[in-house]
Parts: C-alpha cells; structure tokens; sequence
C-alpha cells in the first residue's frame, strides 16, 4: 500500500477538490488526515495506488509517495507505546502512523520511515 502526501493550498474547498478528484478516477480513499497551520497538507490511503497518481498528476498536485509498512499489535494500553519506543531506539524515525483496524485483542498498524 503506498501513502500519499499533498501540499494543498489553505483555502475552503481545497479538501473537496482534493477528494472530489480522486473519486472521479472510482478510487476509494481508505484512510485520510489533513492538517493546516503554516501550510495545509493531507496524507491520504487508497485502493488504487496507480489511478490515486493518475488523479493527483490531473490536477497538478505537489505530492510524494511512501510505502507504508504494517504491523500488529496486542490491543491493550501500552502497546503502542512500546512499538514506538522500540523503532526509536533502533534508530527508526517514524513519519506517519495509523491505527489501520481493531479486530477483539489484536490491532494492525500502518506507519511510514524515512
């Protein structure tokens, strides 16, 4: 699965542009944060990796692309403090992280790394 971040202008409307023209490729958005500040941004997950770029190349999006990275995780207070602080002492910087599914005891994760 690949994670797509977008620089996108702070404006109302820009999200919906955002969306709007990825769903008319017929691709599903799975997963999405967006934030704004400084700058706005999105990082979004997708079903279709190919037409996601097709789309964001269509509109002239400032984007880039990671593999995200999986893993699970014991759904309990803790464990994700503890896989946090593991990649953090063997180095690993961390660029995005999300809580990707909760099925009874177990959780699987979605991150990104430099």
């Amino acid at each position: 699965m690949k994670e797509f971040r977008i620089n996108m202008s702070d404006e109302p409307g820009s999200l919906a542009e955002l969306c709007e023209t990825i769903a008319s490729k017929d691709v599903n958005i799975l997963a999405i944060v967006a934030i704004s500040g400084e700058s706005a941004s999105a990082a979004i997950l997708t079903d279709n990796a190919d037409a996601t770029s097709a789309a964001l190349d269509g509109m002239g999006a400032d984007y880039s692309v990671a593999d995200l990275k999986s893993a699970k995780l014991d759904h309990k207070p803790g464990s994700l403090a503890a896989f946090t602080r593991g990649m953090g002492n063997s180095g690993v910087n961390l660029t995005s992280l999300y809580v990707m599914s909760i099925d009874g005891d177990s959780a699987t994760i979605g991150y990104t790394t430099e």
